[in-house]
């Protein structure tokens, strides 16, 4: 989950699992993370986007435009396309993808974030923030607030939905921060109940 506002994050999936898809996957990737939403981040009806090359229903790929006419079919919150840059800007609240496109975005999210951190890191150990005043300092703050909130660490890990338990993927480089925020989410999910939710809603589309 990644968003420059903390408090509508977006939900990607797939995020690597499943890196040849079909268009029938993509929906039912929309189902589990619309029951995710719906009951962990406590959103009603959460708006589902198709991440693509492009706003148009023609745009994209073979696997896209199919995705799309399937998606138009269902009875979730389906908004049409987003693209690459309206992931972050709180457009849609579940981006949908196959697993090979979604775990670049990921990785290119986490890219930003560790250069923000690496850019902070630098002007602490030069003392810019404390050098600096006025709007300039307002300028880092917002800059450390973003590094954060797109800092894989903060979330910590990624459910594993369809499974019959409460299965977190977590990355493999992380540290502690991560691997708390990560039992964390194990916990959010264990106390919404989101593998009975799944059960009971998974036909959410028909």
């Amino acid at each position: 989950m990644y968003g420059i506002n903390t408090a509508n994050p977006v939900l990607i999936i797939d995020a690597g699992v499943n890196t040849d898809c079909q268009p029938r996957f993509l929906v039912e990737f929309a189902q589990l993370a619309t029951i995710f939403a719906r009951e962990v981040l406590g959103i009603d009806s959460p708006r589902v986007g198709l991440l693509n090359n492009g706003e148009e229903e023609t745009k994209g790929n073979l696997l896209t435009r199919d995705s799309y006419q399937l998606l138009k079919e269902t009875n979730m919150n389906f908004i049409g396309n987003i693209e690459g840059m309206e992931l972050l800007k709180g457009k849609a609240d579940v981006a949908v993808t196959d697993g090979f496109t979604g775990n670049i975005v990921i990785k290119t999210i986490e890219g930003v974030g560790d250069t923000f951190q690496d850019l902070l890191r630098m002007g602490q150990a030069l003392k810019v923030d404390r050098d600096l005043t006025g709007p300039a300092l307002v300028h880092y703050v917002e800059l450390a607030s973003t590094a954060k909130q797109v800092d894989y660490k903060e979330v910590g890990g990624a459910c594993l939905l369809g499974m019959n338990g409460n299965v977190i993927i977590a990355h493999g480089r992380s540290n502690a921060t991560a691997i708390r925020n990560a039992i964390y989410l194990a916990y959010r999910a264990a106390r919404s109940r989101l593998v009975e939710a799944i059960k009971d809603g998974y036909c959410v589309s028909k």
